[in-house]
């Protein structure tokens, strides 16, 4: 499908909704041209014209539908076309109404119109504008827009992911008894966000809100000709809470058992998932709403790190260390593993670039000598753009 010219007007509304749908997320995407070129192969000017029109409200179905100059039996398959193809996001309260609200771009959009798994003409061409607007990105990969660009994300962003690790750590916990003699005054009570996968297929299984999708990214990649070099499932995202009956109802993911979740989730561990939780509009104070289980060469956020295109920032739990260096045999198999290459082998012996881990957990688990262990350590990691000469993926 070739790029056909826009006009002026075109690119003006599509560059409205743009900034629109960014108001839906704590984070924005630049709106460039290679954006609005991702805009224009999906949204037609009538469905740009409504959703402008609609706002950033969450409305019921009077509210939103009285902004459609459609009689009814052509504005109900109007709208599911709009949920389907994830422009429109629906929520339901206690009673089951349903409510609508504007989507945002990324993670939003993008995410849900590749998760259906689908393959049409019109989702590959949306893939290769995705992936002419990721390259985009990597244009400002040079002097000085990389220092000022690594200077933005360590000092002026925050953290809008969460890494979780794949299995319950060996920490041991002792409590010993001191008499004081004197009253302490107890701290306030704080709650801990879930830091492992399974106990969040434990939070959500038992409430039936566990749906799994394709994988944005690797349906992207695959588009792209591009073949996971940890030969994933494509299906193995996994859609939690409220979100899971939106999806579902939309043909965009499908239910799941909390076991069969386990199963996806052991599946993908073993050929080296790294497990990303997204939250509600990326703001990781709201309920999660996903988890990524990607590899470091097809992720969006991780494989294009890996590419130059982009710095990131992640909240994490753990670091990895060597529990005992005699043990190495310096394989180099947390090498291969590691997400953002925090892992070396010197002189036949790892060594971990703690400053660069992110605490996936990827490399205790596949170390078959038990040398690495992870230690709890809350932290927000910030891993600058690299220079293309130094990506560890050549694009």
């Amino acid at each position: 499908m070739e790029k056909k010219k826009i006009s002026k007007e075109r690119l003006a509304s599509l560059k409205a909704l743009a900034i629109q749908m960014n108001k839906q997320n704590s984070s924005s995407v630049p709106v460039t041209r290679a954006l609005l070129d991702c805009f224009d192969v999906v949204i037609t000017p009538e469905e740009n014209e409504f959703l402008l029109k609609i706002g950033t409200d969450l409305l019921n179905y009077e509210q939103i539908s009285s902004f459609a100059e459609l009689p009814e039996v052509s504005f109900r398959p109007f709208l599911k076309t709009l949920c389907e193809k994830g422009l429109i996001w629906t929520r339901y309260t206690e009673e089951e109404e349903e409510l609508y609200e504007l989507a945002p771009i990324l993670l939003g959009w993008f995410e849900v119109f590749l998760s259906d798994g689908a393959d049409t003409p019109q989702k590959r061409e949306f893939a290769h504008r995705v992936d002419d607007l990721f390259n985009s990105w990597g244009k400002f990969n040079v002097f000085p827009f990389r220092n000022l660009l690594n200077y933005r994300i360590q000092k002026k962003s925050r953290s809008h992911r969460r890494i979780v690790i794949p299995q319950e750590t060996n920490k041991k916990v002792e409590t010993v008894q001191v008499d004081v003699h004197q009253q302490i005054k107890t701290p306030e009570t704080k709650i801990y966000p879930t830091q492992n996968v399974y106990e969040l297929l434990e939070k959500y299984g038992d409430k039936n809100q566990i749906a799994v999708v394709h994988c944005f990214c690797r349906q992207w990649r695959k588009f792209m000709g591009e073949s996971c070099r940890f030969e994933h499932s494509d299906e193995s995202c996994i859609v939690l809470g409220g979100g899971t009956k939106y999806a579902v109802n939309y043909g965009i993911a499908r239910y799941i058992s909390k076991e069969k979740a386990l199963d996806i989730i052991k599946d993908v561990q073993k050929k080296g998932a790294i497990h990303q939780v997204y939250h509600e509009r990326e703001d990781l104070d709201l309920p999660e709403i996903a988890i990524c289980n990607c590899c470091w060469d097809c992720c969006g956020v991780i494989g294009s790190y890996n590419r130059g295109l982009i710095p990131i920032r992640v909240r994490s739990y753990y670091v990895a260390q060597i529990a005992d260096e005699s043990l190495c045999t310096g394989c180099g198999t947390c090498i291969k593993y590691c997400p953002v290459r925090a892992v070396s082998v010197i002189n036949k012996k790892s060594r971990i670039d703690e400053a660069k881990c992110i605490g996936c957990g990827q490399c205790e688990l596949q170390c078959s000598e038990s040398v690495i262990t992870l230690a709890y350590k809350e932290r927000e990691v910030t891993l600058p753009l690299e220079k293309k000469s130094e990506a560890r993926i050549k694009t």
